[in-house]
């Protein structure tokens, strides 16, 4: 894979008994003993049979006619649990290494064979389709339909059914400089081979606004990748790129595993600590649509949870100085942040929260430990404004350990920070929730482009602004 560097009639009187008619092999054994009846329809059950005959007759294609490579149709979509490729003949094998995927040949043509191949090979569905050609768009491969696409079949029955597979493809890698500027286009200054990359880079953006999030959807694109390397593998398709291939299948179940925990960790923020301390000394302002709103608890007591975490965690200079009438806002900003060492709770202090209780409330204070952030950059494509500089070595937020348990290191997220002046920080708000292998794909940036094009219609200035106007009515005028 390359990648870029930086969808009622009456009923008939029934037929009299008489000499069985000839009838053909298709039909159904009551029509065989001469008993033809209507089923309340226009039509008779013998032009209906005749017409699924012919029907099913259409709808039949041989093996060869697939292609020497067509799935057979008992053996399921290809992308079942436990399905396993039917070995291959000597003969098969010996072309695929030979002539197929030959080492002498260049990666390009090796890979839009496995491409074509392995879309014969499975049986793409719905979706999976979708998911697929979003992926090779990101490596630079052309899956836009070719001229063959859409035309009788019998301009293809000269061809060899190798040969028609290769004519009815739309997955083209292209070689030449003249192709469209949105693809791989044989530039091997600007682009490189990164299977990981290509996949990490669907994974983190293309994936979440393919699937909506959705957990089940998520596995199926993920799973459609998977299956695509894993037959990159087998079939020996470039053995050169063995070792990043197996990096990108790993990648995929680390995927898995962190769009499903990110999926759980998204509503345990920014938790209640940290919404405390928003309604102390940070409240939004009424109206403010760019602050998010979290919702809190019934009968939430914003002093008492800040304050008790206060006690329990060591941040005794906050109870200090709220008896003076602080703590005070110092400074809030917005940056991006990224995870990288965990504090969680110990034993004894959690202990500690289990025994808390103030006054009459039954209501416990759920434990909270400490994670370090550092800062980072999530890449988007947008030039971003500049954001208030971060200490490079990393700042220590509060959250409860039931959230931290659900934090991997590495992710990375753009938070609203506010600090005080004891020196306690806190979570106002967050966004853009982002996986480790959160990566950024150039390519991404061309999904739309369209080629610049002359054109000759004169501009509309402040000597003529309606030039343009002009121009179009004469055009109408002359056709």
């Amino acid at each position: 894979m390359l990648s870029v560097d930086p969808t009622q009639g009456a009923a008939a009187p029934a037929v009299p008994p008489s000499a069985p008619p000839q009838v053909p092999g298709g039909l159904a054994a009551a029509e065989r003993d001469g008993q033809l009846q209507y089923d309340g329809g226009s039509e008779p059950e013998l032009q209906k049979g005749e017409q699924a005959k012919k029907k099913k007759g259409r709808r039949n294609k041989s093996m060869a006619q697939r292609g020497p490579t067509a799935l057979p149709r008992n053996r399921g979509t290809g992308f079942e649990e436990y399905f396993a490729d039917p070995p291959m003949t000597p003969q098969e094998h010996a072309e695929e290494q030979d002539e197929i995927y030959a080492a002498d040949l260049p990666f390009e043509e090796r890979i839009q064979s496995c491409i074509q191949r392995f879309r014969s090979r499975r049986r793409l569905r719905g979706e999976q389709t979708r998911f697929f050609d979003e992926y090779l768009f990101l490596g630079g491969i052309d899956t836009s339909n070719n001229a063959f696409i859409g035309q009788d079949d019998r301009d293809l029955q000269a061809l060899t059914p190798a040969e028609r597979r290769d004519a009815t493809a739309t997955d083209v890698v292209h070689g030449g400089s003249a192709t469209n500027d949105r693809f791989y286009n044989g530039d091997g200054e600007h682009w490189s081979v990164d299977f990981t990359g290509v996949a990490a880079g669907f994974f983190s953006n293309s994936l979440i606004w393919l699937t909506g999030g959705d957990e089940a959807r998520v596995e199926v694109a993920i799973g459609v990748v998977e299956n695509f390397l894993r037959y990159t593998l087998q079939h020996d398709v470039c053995p050169e790129y063995g070792g990043d291939i197996e990096s990108a299948l790993q990648l995929c179940t680390q995927a898995k595993t962190e769009w499903r925990t990110l999926g759980q960790l998204r509503p345990s923020l920014p938790g209640p600590f940290n919404m405390a301390a928003t309604d102390l000394f940070s409240p939004p302002i009424p109206g403010d649509w760019s602050c998010p709103i979290y919702s809190r608890p019934e009968g939430f007591d914003a002093k008492r949870v800040f304050y008790s975490v206060c006690a329990l965690v060591g941040a005794v200079d906050g109870i200090k100085s709220a008896l003076r009438g602080g703590p005070k806002v110092t400074k809030e900003y917005t940056c991006t942040m990224e995870i990288v060492e965990h504090d969680r709770v110990a034993q004894d202090t959690m202990e500690h929260f289990r025994r808390l209780k103030v006054a009459d409330d039954n209501d416990r204070v759920a434990s909270v430990g400490r994670a370090l952030f550092k800062p980072t950059a999530i890449d988007d494509g947008w030039e971003n404004p500049p954001t208030a500089p971060v200490d490079g070595a990393g700042i220590w937020l509060y959250f409860e350990d039931e959230t931290l348990a659900k934090m991997p290191l590495g992710i990375r997220m753009a938070l609203t920070i506010v600090e005080l002046d004891v020196g306690i920080r806190f979570v106002k708000a967050f966004s853009s929730l982002v996986p480790s292998f959160y990566t950024f794909l150039p390519q991404q940036l061309m999904k739309h482009y369209k080629l610049p094009r002359d054109n000759d219609r004169p501009a509309p200035s402040v000597h003529d602004p309606g030039a343009e106007e002009k121009q179009l009515a004469h055009e109408a005028r002359e056709d």
